[in-house]
């Protein structure tokens, strides 16, 4: 066929590379256009990625802070659960004397209301004993008072024995004078009248001797009723003291009996009390080594925080420095 001029070649070539340009330059328009949003994207970013890095910064300064608050409350919480343990173990030692001597107290009040008892025994045997006394004096005066009156019957009886024995010592002078007067007719009636004179003699004397000693046993008597009346009111006086002091030791035994259950009751509180405080105290252990592990935890965790800070300062870095390299790109 036939050939194109050169000018037609020229102007064929020359479209084609105008499309090839305007293709190429659309290209790196789209780049450009690509890369100023990327760069954009990387400086909202770099920004983003700063202010996240200052809070986190922020966030790590307030968990450092609170974390060594928080280390700082726990160590005083522990030293003061160790101080608890320790006085609870003080009062659980106090408490376990106190229980001991509690325990004493209670053997002591039953021993005493054991000794009270047996006094209460001995009184009352006493008691007894002084009724019995009571009721022998009262029937030995009964029968002194007797021996009295007897006494006194007997002197009656005397006095008339001896009115009697006057009067036949007065006969008997009688008859002898008659007898002298007789001569020898009453020499035998003489003899007879003097031997009844003898004889109302010695009945006289005789009965001047038992008047004598009755006198005497009346005395006796009335000093013997004086004596056991003073005997029987000491009896009755002593009496009235054994029951006073049987009265009272049956008040003393009440009121033992109910300070022994008293103190029984405050021995089983004080047995209760100790076993609380010593599980007070395991459980104010257990607090301390808990509290232990969080003051070590705490510890770890501001140790953590440190590095937490750090990074974050080291990110904070690394996003400046990044913002400061995008900021050297100018795409307009």
């Amino acid at each position: 066929g036939e050939y194109q001029s050169c000018s037609e070649c020229k102007e064929c070539y020359g479209a084609v590379v105008q499309d090839e340009f305007s293709e190429l330059n659309a290209s790196v328009h789209a780049l450009i256009a690509n890369t100023r949003k990327m760069v954009q994207d990387i400086k909202q970013n770099s920004g983003n990625l700063n202010q996240s890095s200052d809070s986190l910064s922020q966030v790590a300064d307030l968990m450092d802070t609170e974390s060594s608050e928080t280390a700082q409350r726990s160590e005083s919480v522990a030293a003061a659960a160790e101080e608890m343990s320790a006085n609870m173990g003080s009062v659980a030692a106090a408490t376990e004397e106190a229980a001991a001597n509690v325990n004493m107290m209670t053997a002591a009040t039953e021993e005493i209301g054991s000794t009270v008892g047996e006094i209460r025994t001995s009184t009352a045997k006493a008691k007894d004993i002084t009724d019995q006394a009571v009721k022998e004096a009262v029937d030995i005066s009964v029968k002194v008072d007797e021996l009295g009156n007897s006494a006194q019957d007997i002197g009656k009886v005397t006095e008339t024995i001896t009115e009697i024995s006057s009067q036949t010592n007065l006969l008997a002078l009688n008859a002898t004078i008659e007898a002298a007067r007789a001569g020898e007719a009453g020499k035998g009636f003489a003899v007879v009248a003097n031997e009844i004179k003898d004889l109302a003699k010695q009945t006289a004397e005789a009965t001047g001797e038992i008047k004598e000693r009755i006198e005497g046993i009346q005395n006796s008597t009335n000093v013997t009723v004086g004596g056991i009346k003073t005997i029987t009111e000491i009896i009755n006086e002593i009496d009235e003291i054994v029951s006073n002091i049987a009265n009272a030791l049956d008040e003393q035994a009440g009121t033992m009996t109910e300070l022994t259950t008293n103190i029984q009751q405050a021995g089983q509180g004080i047995g209760e009390v100790a076993e609380n405080v010593a599980q007070s105290s395991t459980v104010s252990q257990e607090i301390a080594s808990d509290i232990s592990q969080v003051s070590h935890a705490a510890g770890e965790i501001t140790q953590g925080t440190g590095q937490v800070k750090e990074k974050a300062n080291e990110l904070k870095n690394y996003a400046a420095n990044l913002r400061s390299l995008i900021e050297k790109f100018t795409i307009d």
